[in-house]
């Protein structure tokens, strides 16, 4: 027998590219605290010495993150620092904190990267703006989804360090095969198979 709808299927993602399109400005953001949010904060200013990946402000930006997770009570399951974006999966305790958590983190890396302070303002045309578009978020539903982008943001973290898409998918999906079995290679090895891949 059918089963019909009679509520109409909420969206779960929002911002980013998205606010480009009508359909994508037509609700506002969907936040949940059963399921994990996936959330990216882009920018392509981010390069040279604004690069997210160079040590010092890789550490900072850890630091950060820490501090105002601890603060906002929002739980960072994993984060990966591609260099110049930041993948995040988050579980918020309550869904008021997540604007002030996301206005905390995202303004305290823009200061930490850029140098910028109360006293050496950074412009905010436009043009000037360090991050492209808002966070892009989106809810995270179901098991399977939880797991598949954990792995997404395991393969991207690897891409931070260097590696194509197609030598973090080997690289990731052999240290999976590795820790399942009794088998294992030395480091070197995985990431010589990894590079001639």
């Amino acid at each position: 027998m059918k089963q019909y709808k009679f509520l109409k299927d909420s969206p779960k993602a929002y911002g980013g590219d998205l606010l480009k399109t009508r359909k994508g400005r037509a609700e506002g953001r969907p936040l949940d605290t059963k399921n994990t949010i996936h959330l990216i904060l882009r920018s392509t200013k981010a390069v040279r010495d604004w690069s997210f990946w160079k040590p010092i402000n890789k550490n900072k930006i850890k630091q950060i993150v820490s501090k105002f997770s601890q603060k906002y009570g929002v739980k960072i399951y994993s984060m990966a620092n591609v260099g110049n974006h930041l993948h995040f999966q988050i579980k918020l305790s309550n869904r008021y904190t997540y604007d002030p958590f996301i206005r905390a983190i995202t303004s305290a890396i823009v200061m930490a990267v850029t140098g910028a302070s109360k006293i050496n303002k950074f412009k905010l045309e436009p043009k000037d703006r360090f991050w492209d578009r808002r966070p892009f978020t989106r809810v995270v539903r179901g098991y399977k989804a939880f797991l598949n982008l954990r792995d997404y943001i395991e393969i991207n973290r690897l891409e931070g360090f260097g590696f194509q898409r197609p030598q973090a998918r080997f690289f990731y999906g052999w240290n999976q095969l590795k820790s399942r079995s009794k088998f294992s290679a030395p480091r070197s090895t995985v990431i010589g198979l990894a590079k001639n891949f």
